[in-house]
């Protein structure tokens, strides 16, 4: 080998050599810097867009101690302090973020920079939160902000005076999107009592598989609250249909507030036509005739029908009496007389009204003294029902009085007429008979039925 040859050989290696030495040193200074962010060293710190200030700066001590500046060899200085040193205002409310709490700040910053805002070390605020707190997106509707990947519309990231960290008070926050509950709940008189605070108690706040964001359906939903409810519509003999249909609370009872007692949704007469209109079917062979009719164009109402009050007579959920009467009431023409069959009756009307045999005012229906109430009803077997003469919603005549009654098969006709002083009834149920209240009809002398 010539000379040349091997003097050129020894000049790559050293050459290699010198360079080899350059890139270590570019890897880890051997003396002291005065920012470790170069074109040499973390580059790539200061090159993102969004870039923690200390770094910005070039001021790396602030959050790292030199073990030996001249081998750039360094630690983090520890605890939580380290970052409240700077961002004082994030810890400072009740409740405040788990990692935050431990110190733990990034878990969820990078501390030297990120593409993300706020130095975030996944792409949203979203994927963040969800690496710690799984949500429901499988579900088939989500809240608004839970679509969007915006957590930070009700979630404070740090710390928050409020339960769950969210921003501001549950139900002020709910109203400040909801601005048609919020009307309602500042114009509507009764408000149900969740809707005064616990909206989360009914609702979820992420998402459900129903529009409403209902936690589950009524009236599973509305139970736990309202036992005394479960157990009408659970134990009564007479049930209302819609109590037990899912949803059916809602077709009553509007969720959050209403003009009307009991949050129901219109007065209960015109809630109640909302299916009375109609026939409606009871049990597998009886129909129930349409409420409208039986008052369409009457001029009489009987009191509750009068002042729109379905409850006066009935319970909506459920009872121990046919028609579900609050009280009990003969559904029958005849009735041996017990005071207690007309529980429903004497809420209203005093009880001396069958009681008393004879009597100058209690009531009109009677001939001289004698009271016609008591001689119908007041029988030890076969006593006529109040509904065997009146109506019970309303009617064409006075006092309510009917013009025909069902009796089996037949239609049996009342022939009420009126007259000043008293009045005549011509039923099926015996020959025409008058009454007068001041002159007294002597019924001795006239002639009876025969069987």
């Amino acid at each position: 080998m010539k000379m040349s040859d091997r003097f050129c050989r020894m000049f790559v290696v050293l050459l290699i050599g010198v360079v080899a030495s350059s890139a270590l040193a570019a890897e880890k200074p051997t003396s002291p810097q005065k920012t470790c962010v170069t074109e040499e060293c973390h580059a790539d710190y200061s090159k993102r867009t969004f870039v923690h200030t200390p770094v910005g700066l070039g001021d790396c001590k602030s959050c790292h101690k030199a073990v030996k500046p001249e081998e750039h060899t360094w630690r983090v200085l520890e605890g939580k302090d380290l970052c409240e040193n700077c961002h004082l205002e994030q810890a400072a409310k009740k409740n405040v973020h788990d990692p935050l709490k431990t110190g733990d700040c990034v878990q969820c910053h990078d501390p030297h920079s990120s593409e993300v805002k706020a130095l975030l070390k996944k792409k949203s605020v979203a994927e963040l939160c969800r690496s710690c707190h799984p949500l429901v997106e499988q579900a088939e509707f989500l809240h608004g902000p839970t679509a969007v990947g915006e957590c930070s519309v009700c979630h404070s990231t740090h710390s928050s005076d409020y339960e769950s960290l969210l921003t501001m008070e549950p139900l002020q926050l709910c109203i400040s999107c909801h601005i048609v509950t919020k009307s309602e709940l500042e114009k509507f008189e009764f408000i149900h009592e969740p809707a005064k605070g616990d909206c989360a108690g009914c609702h979820d706040p992420h998402g459900a598989d129903n529009w409403q964001m209902l936690r589950t359906s009524a009236p599973d939903m509305c139970y736990p609250c309202h036992e005394d409810i479960k157990k009408i519509a659970d134990t009564s003999k007479h049930k209302h249909n819609v109590v037990s249909t899912e949803d059916g609370c809602l077709m009553c009872h509007t969720p959050h507030a209403s003009t009307v007692k009991f949050i129901l949704k219109s007065d209960p007469t015109t809630l109640c036509m909302t299916c009375h209109d109609k026939a409606v079917g009871i049990g597998t062979d009886e129909v129930l005739g349409a409420f409208t009719a039986e008052i369409e164009n009457k001029k009489y109402l009987h009191g509750p029908v009068k002042e729109k009050d379905c409850s006066g007579c009935h319970v909506s959920h459920g009872s121990e009496h046919f028609r579900l009467l609050a009280k009990e009431y003969p559904p029958v023409f005849y009735a041996p007389f017990a005071e207690e069959n007309y529980d429903l009756c004497f809420g209203c009307h005093p009880k001396t009204l069958v009681r008393t045999a004879r009597t100058d005012d209690l009531t009109n229906f009677r001939n001289g003294n004698l009271n016609l109430h008591f001689l119908h009803v007041n029988k030890e077997r076969r006593g006529r029902t109040c509904r065997a003469c009146h109506h019970t919603h309303a009617s064409n005549l006075p006092k309510h009085i009917r013009e025909s009654v069902p009796y089996g098969a037949w239609t049996l006709p009342v022939g009420f007429s009126k007259t000043e002083t008293g009045g005549t009834c011509s039923p099926g149920c015996h020959l025409p008979k008058d009454y007068d209240r001041e002159t007294a009809v002597n019924y001795s002398a006239r002639p009876t039925a025969k069987p």
